[in-house]
């Protein structure tokens, strides 16, 4: 996989004749010269004058190449085919001179970022960030846990003009109620017993210059609502106890896998807030619709742990293969965990390592019942255990059936953020 400490420096949108619809970036930076006169907007690209840029132009029907400048600089090619209104392709440039090749046939747009590109829907979405990172648009990430919502909004903060400012991510739903307006917004001196003295900035304030990520919004509380409400408005708000509004300049990234626009109809959401946050969404499959990236994270994170615990470990062709095969209900997070602890263990009997083992995946139940929706359990064990296994038996089996946390839900008449928290619990055992 490249990675690029600069990121993409060029960005070429161009239409499906091949015609340059708008150019994004910085041309000397990546080029180390002014290449205006030869990139210029409504021009066609095969009429392009490549030689005075390259010593051989690029290949229009490869997705990704190398090419080398006259002055022998190294440039990571990219066309990718987005479908957009306006334009179809996204076409990159990115100075790798400095950088090493892990592989030839793999991207990675950042070398600070743990998403792999490999699948087209990723592919996709990387086109975007790239459009969006440098604009201060508010994006609103959508996604099942675990899927790399926070690799994503770093993703974006470090292909943007603030990557040299603060990143700042909360997780609303590990913020105590009490305490979560004075975290985010800070408070004045004398405004709490026991209060720090001369009072606390909160995370707005700390952010900025740079980009909040603001992860699992959906937890946080009617009141807060309100007061997100207005510092995307105006980017001001008061701390808690003050009177003075304090101005911020930052970029705010929000994400959830609730159904916000179903909350809002259940009155669970502000309304106002939800359209202020939803100006640039970005959903992100699970793994299991993207499976051609799980080859790329898996030597990823098999590189990481074998550094992190000073092993060696390899997979044969028959764990990569059940890797692939299985469908990852905790996705990217679930994926990582279970690299780890074949690493720690040097183990291949991947079945062990699964709360729901692959063999038992396309196979009826082992223990079949009767009755349609009895479970039947052999021997005796404590009531509040067969509870627990039921309830786990049940959840994973329904997430494995429709494929989604709020299907799931439905099917066994709970909240989504039932299934969710479940789901997030079993993968982290």
């Amino acid at each position: 996989m490249w990675g690029s400490r600069n990121n993409v420096n060029l960005l070429l949108l161009v239409t499906s004749k091949y015609e340059i619809k708008h150019l994004v970036g910085n041309f000397f930076s990546v080029f180390h010269r002014n290449t205006t006169n030869i990139f210029a907007s409504d021009r066609k690209l095969t009429m392009l004058d490549w030689s005075k840029v390259f010593n051989e132009g690029p290949n229009l029907n490869l997705g990704e190449q190398i090419l080398y400048t006259r002055n022998q600089e190294k440039i990571l090619f990219t066309i990718t085919k987005v479908n957009e209104k306006e334009f179809e392709y996204i076409i990159s440039f990115t100075n790798i001179s400095k950088c090493s090749a892990l592989g030839e046939n793999k991207t990675s747009l950042d070398d600070k970022s743990d998403i792999m590109m490999e699948s087209n829907k990723m592919k996709q979405i990387f086109s975007i960030i790239n459009k969006i990172a440098q604009v201060n648009s508010t994006v609103l990430i959508l996604g099942e846990s675990g899927v790399g919502k926070t690799m994503l909004a770093k993703q974006i903060h470090n292909s943007s003009p603030r990557v040299d400012h603060p990143f700042i991510a909360v997780n609303c739903a590990s913020l105590p109620e009490n305490l979560i307006e004075s975290e985010l917004f800070g408070y004045n001196h004398g405004t709490f017993t026991g209060g720090q003295k001369g009072g606390k900035r909160g995370l707005f304030e700390a952010a900025n210059k740079g980009t909040i990520f603001l992860d699992e919004i959906a937890e946080l509380p009617f009141s807060i609502q309100s007061k997100m409400l207005e510092i995307l408005q105006s980017s001001t708000f008061r701390r808690v106890g003050g009177t003075e509004n304090i101005n911020v300049d930052i970029r705010i990234i929000a994400a959830t896998n609730k159904n916000l626009k179903q909350m809002v109809e259940e009155n669970k959401f502000r309304q106002d807030l939800y359209y202020r946050l939803n100006v640039v969404p970005i959903n992100i499959p699970p793994l299991r619709e993207r499976k051609d990236d799980i080859p790329s994270l898996v030597t990823f994170f098999l590189n990481k742990y074998n550094e992190k615990y000073s092993q060696d470990v390899r997979l044969n062709s028959k764990l990569e293969s059940q890797l692939i095969e299985y469908d990852w209900p905790g996705n990217i997070r679930e994926l990582e965990n279970v690299i780890e602890r074949i690493v720690v263990t040097n183990t291949d009997q991947i079945a062990e390592l699964l709360d729901t083992p692959i063999q038992e995946k396309n196979n009826e139940p082992r223990v079949q019942s009767k009755e349609e929706g009895n479970i039947l359990t052999e021997g005796l064990i404590p009531l509040k255990m067969a509870k627990k296994r039921l309830e786990k038996q049940l959840i994973l089996r329904a997430y494995q059936m429709y494929g989604s946390t709020y299907q799931a839900a439905k099917a066994l008449k709970v909240d989504q953020s039932t299934i969710s928290k479940k789901l997030k619990e079993y993968n982290s055992n």
